[in-house]
């Protein structure tokens, strides 16, 4: 039986880049990055929200990020539906990079 009540409306997929740099950060600055990504996986739509901003370049078209101190987060969002332990999700959040804001442009 399908749970109609998944714990947020988007799956979180968290890249193996995106991970390394999360283990890394400080215990101040994973909290800021959990905080976003909570209203991210909430949000109807996560573009929308007004933290999120678009990359400048066409080839990343699909690819938003947010700021949490002097880091830089990257995702995009796949609209498809999806099942995942019996919960029915609107699509996948992959969570792609974090990067610190000398080294991500």
């Amino acid at each position: 039986m399908m749970s109609r009540n998944p714990p947020h409306k988007w799956l979180l997929d968290i890249q193996p880049n995106a991970k390394h740099m999360f283990n890394t950060l400080s215990a101040t600055e994973k909290r800021g990055v959990f905080r976003q990504l909570q209203q991210l996986l909430n949000a109807n739509d996560p573009y929308s929200l007004p933290f999120v901003e678009m990359l400048q370049s066409k080839q990343f078209a699909r690819t938003r990020k947010f700021r949490v101190g002097d880091f830089r987060v990257f995702f995009a969002v796949e609209n498809v539906e999806v099942t995942h332990m019996k919960h029915q999700y609107r699509g996948t959040l992959f969570l792609l990079d974090i990067r610190n804001r000398r080294e991500a442009y």
